[in-house]
């Protein structure tokens, strides 16, 4: 009788885990075939989304699309011609600025703009050590020039005095309402070019 009943136990034992075996093993096989489904409709949606791109670009005559290349182009060019008409204004104001403050006897033969940081370095000659001195003083008084950094003169072969100077600028010169203002005045009473040389890094 122990015996019957322990057969019986184990028989009932052995038919859950069949049932949970395949239950696991259907979920299995669920899960593949959701995944073949997803990935054949990744697939469609792949070639339809080509097929729209095809169906786009065949759109309009050679010639419309001709016509949209330059309308680019042109665009392009314009943005770029913006950019540098913008850049050559604020060069000009800083050339006009320097004129009007640069005394008859002195001479720049460099000029070197770094319009992010506002800081000029230049270079040139003076008639004299006391020419230069009253250059440099009427710098330090402008309003628009926050400091001089660096300044080394000598005398040079010509008898002339060669100097380097680097000015930081007030940021205010860099306003449009400046260059306005800067034209008017150039135009009232014009400078003669004292800048015979200008790099802008």
């Amino acid at each position: 009788m122990t015996l019957k009943i322990n057969y019986h136990l184990k028989n009932r034992g052995a038919w859950w885990i069949d049932l949970l075996f395949y239950f696991a093993l259907s979920l299995l096989a669920a899960a593949v075939l959701c995944y073949f489904i997803f990935s054949a409709k990744v697939a469609i949606q792949k070639k339809d989304i080509k097929e729209l791109d095809a169906a786009l670009e065949s759109v309009g005559t050679n010639q419309q699309k001709e016509f949209e290349k330059t309308v680019f182009d042109y665009q392009r060019k314009i943005n770029d011609f913006t950019a540098l008409l913008k850049n050559h204004q604020f060069v000009s104001t800083i050339f006009s600025f320097m004129e009007r403050q640069t005394f008859f006897n002195i001479w720049f033969d460099k000029f070197t703009l770094n319009k992010r940081d506002g800081d000029v370095d230049m270079s040139g000659e003076a008639d004299n050590m006391a020419a230069l001195a009253r250059q440099v003083s009427a710098f330090e008084k402008n309003e628009y020039i926050k400091k001089i950094t660096v300044l080394s003169s000598k005398i040079g072969g010509s008898g002339m005095v060669d100097f380097n100077l680097n000015v930081l600028m007030d940021p205010k010169i860099f306003n449009p309402a400046f260059a306005v203002l800067e034209d008017s005045l150039v135009q009232a009473s014009p400078s003669s070019n004292k800048i015979l040389n200008y790099n802008a890094p």
